[in-house]
């Protein structure tokens, strides 16, 4: 257990700047997104006639419509969360693709197991620290969006602001375990970054443009952003999307384990397509 958490701290520590940079950069946003609410708000006339003037496309690309866009949801879901797992999920691509591999890469994971640290204890203590570093950047993101909120008159408490910020974990997670799995079944770090951050960005524009083909809404289901919830009510917050999500992460989790755990470490460099 010491060797679990000795792995976790230094994990964790090791992502203190990622935290520092995404988690406030992610709160910065929220306080100018929050406080700019007010001065829309006092120009109510002049915001109707600019979204009125976009394309009912431009819209519907974000998730929504003239009538929804002019309520505090509505304005959040535009122009906030929509963006906030491609931009969070960048952390997610580039931190769960290098977890493992990225010491293996370098040489330094075999002087790692040599140690008495054992396979288990490693994987799940890093495994651990980056789940802490994408929950302390949700944790800063939402006190970022909430500061302000007792002077603004979007009208959400700081509990109804926490809900976007759970989705956007989940998110955060099904990128960072598909970078993590990817990573362990393919010949380098670069190549599983590749692949995961290709199908986040196709599920961010098929999802978007779903409205205008069925063929593409049936696409989009399959892809994690389809299940991305921007809903600040908890009644209409789906439970059985979140959970999927959070099991399918801890599916790949398991898988990325089990790779692991059989598999021979390289010494250094990036590996090889295997034959045979």
């Amino acid at each position: 257990m010491n060797r679990f958490w000795t792995t976790f701290r230094y994990t964790f520590t090791g992502l203190r700047w990622q935290i520092i940079g995404w988690g406030l950069g992610v709160a910065i946003y929220g306080l100018m997104i929050v406080s700019m609410y007010e001065t829309l708000g006092a120009q109510q006339d002049r915001l109707q006639q600019m979204i009125a003037s976009y394309p009912p496309e431009f819209l519907a690309f974000f998730g929504g419509d003239t009538n929804s866009l002019l309520t505090p949801a509505g304005y959040l879901g535009m122009y906030a969360f929509s963006m906030l797992p491609i931009i969070v999920g960048i952390f997610a691509v580039i931190a769960g693709s290098g977890l493992i591999v990225s010491d293996e890469e370098h040489g330094r994971l075999d002087l790692i197991i040599a140690h008495p640290v054992g396979r288990p204890s490693f994987f799940w203590g890093r495994f651990m620290g980056l789940l802490g570093a994408a929950l302390s950047i949700m944790i800063l993101g939402w006190l970022g969006f909430s500061l302000l909120l007792g002077r603004s008159s979007l009208g959400f408490s700081w509990g109804e602001m926490a809900l976007p910020f759970l989705s956007l974990l989940v998110q955060t997670l099904i990128y960072a375990t598909l970078g993590l799995l990817l990573s362990m079944l393919l010949p380098s770090r670069s190549l599983a970054a590749m692949v995961t951050g290709v199908i986040m960005v196709i599920g961010y524009f098929v999802s978007s443009l779903s409205f205008m083909d069925q063929r593409l809404e049936i696409l989009a289901r399959a892809l994690p952003y389809h299940y991305y919830q921007t809903v600040l009510s908890f009644q209409q917050l789906n439970l059985t999307w979140l959970f999927a999500l959070l099991g399918i992460s801890l599916v790949m989790t398991a898988l990325a384990y089990m790779r692991f755990f059989h598999r021979d470490i390289r010494l250094s460099g990036e590996g090889s397509w295997r034959r045979g």
